[in-house]
């Protein structure tokens, strides 16, 4: 009988080939290029993309203060539009162009890392000056879905820059008792009688990321939430 010895891998040696398969593994499932995979890719990161950006939306829109959201937030929405582009034209193109030779394979084998410095480069913009479509105050949205009341929250802005008032009156008043504003997690204004019309000075509001920023808060005779309105003041029209 012969003797054989069983060789037991230090922790070293096994984290290593742990990493190692990994990252054969996710390169394997990054470059496969058929067109299920490409589908089920491009499926993935539409998912994710549209998760992580509503999520941090919502939360966000919670807890203005929490600044750091736009991140995530400018990642998910860039990933959403950029996503499925990469997996179904960027690596295809890359993957034939590395089978040409000369100057179409370094081209090809470059492609997909330029795509993605491109893709982080615009995320960081997004994420630093959120703007545009990027922003949605999905707090409007789901008051909205338990709630029957849905004025309109119309607001204008009036004088000097850096000493501007911001009026806003709601065009119905039916269900609402009060109105609180607030502006960084503070109540400046609150209204307990309709017509629910109040002014507020430019000087009175805290910035977020740079822009004046405040909350409209409708709330029922019971204290509940009716409805959050999150405005900048670059929004406001002027009057």
């Amino acid at each position: 009988m012969s003797d054989r010895t069983v060789t037991t891998p230090s922790p070293v040696e096994w984290t290593r080939s742990v990493v190692s398969n990994a990252w054969h593994t996710l390169r394997t499932v990054y470059y496969a290029n058929s067109v299920s995979w490409r589908a089920l890719k491009s499926g993935a990161l539409v998912f994710f993309g549209f998760f992580l950006w509503s999520a941090s939306n919502i939360l966000l829109s919670y807890q203005p203060s929490w600044t750091f959201l736009h991140y995530p937030m400018a990642y998910g929405f860039v990933v959403l539009l950029y996503g499925p582009i990469h997996h179904s034209v960027v690596i295809p193109l890359a993957v034939r162009l590395r089978k040409r030779g000369g100057l179409k394979t370094r081209i090809g084998r470059r492609l997909p890392n330029v795509g993605l410095g491109a893709f982080l480069a615009v995320v960081v913009i997004l994420g630093t000056f959120p703007t545009g479509p990027m922003v949605f105050d999905f707090g409007a949205a789901l008051d909205d879905a338990g709630a029957d009341v849905n004025p309109d929250l119309l607001c204008t802005k009036s004088g000097p820059t850096d000493e501007r008032a911001v009026h806003c009156h709601l065009s119905e008043s039916a269900g609402v008792d009060s109105v609180a504003v607030e502006s960084g997690g503070k109540t400046i204004h609150t209204d307990d009688s309709p017509p629910f019309e109040f002014t507020v000075g430019e000087d009175e509001l805290a910035a977020v990321t740079d822009q004046k920023q405040f909350q409209v808060v409708l709330r029922d005779e019971n204290g509940e939430t009716l409805r959050r309105y999150t405005r900048t003041l670059g929004m406001v029209s002027e009057g």
